[in-house]
């Protein structure tokens, strides 16, 4: 298994040859054209596993499907070492030349780089990246001329967390503060 192997080489390690062998099925070797291509096969198989967001490390904003690392990854007991992983992987891909194609949210990207205005956003411009459909919501709530608490809002949102229903207050205590045309 490549990961049990990969992932306890050191950054020295990381920086030199990585042999790799195919094996089918049946445990047999399969034959490689050269170490390079087999090596760079292998590393694309690799990311493209990882990043697929049914294993639940990644997922995917709505509208242009940018990856982002997913909320509930802790679901599997090794989530930390699997992204460190990751990580290595990247930056093997990276030290070798090989482009690989991985689509990260700008949101996401600016954290990476330290560009964060808040935990969650580099700034509320970039919301939309993440989940246009709540950017379209909360600018109409925004722009809304009526009364709002008319509407029976409060500041809170509610998100589908692996089948349950979870509550995100706004500020503290949120669920119970109602929306009005002053708070808004």
């Amino acid at each position: 298994d490549g990961y049990e192997q990969l992932r306890q080489l050191s950054q020295n390690a990381m920086k030199g040859v990585i042999r790799v062998k195919f094996v089918n099925d049946l445990g047999v070797d399969e034959a490689g054209i050269d170490q390079d291509g087999v090596f760079k096969e292998f590393l694309e198989e690799i990311i493209k596993k990882v990043f697929d967001p049914a294993l639940n490390l990644f997922k995917t904003t709505s509208g242009d499907e940018r990856l982002y690392p997913s909320p509930t990854s802790y679901i599997h007991e090794n989530y930390l070492q699997l992204f460190e992983f990751v990580g290595k992987m990247l930056g093997k891909a990276v030290y070798e030349g090989i482009v690989v194609d991985v689509p990260f949210a700008s949101f996401f990207l600016s954290q990476l780089l330290g560009h964060h205005h808040s935990v969650f956003y580099s700034s509320v411009d970039e919301l939309p990246s993440l989940d246009s459909e709540f950017y379209k919501n909360l600018t109409s709530i925004k722009r809304y001329d009526g009364d709002i608490s008319d509407l029976g809002l409060t500041l809170s949102y509610d998100e589908d967390v692996m089948g349950q229903l979870v509550c995100h207050e706004l500020v503290p205590g949120g669920k119970t503060i109602p929306v009005t045309n002053e708070n808004k």
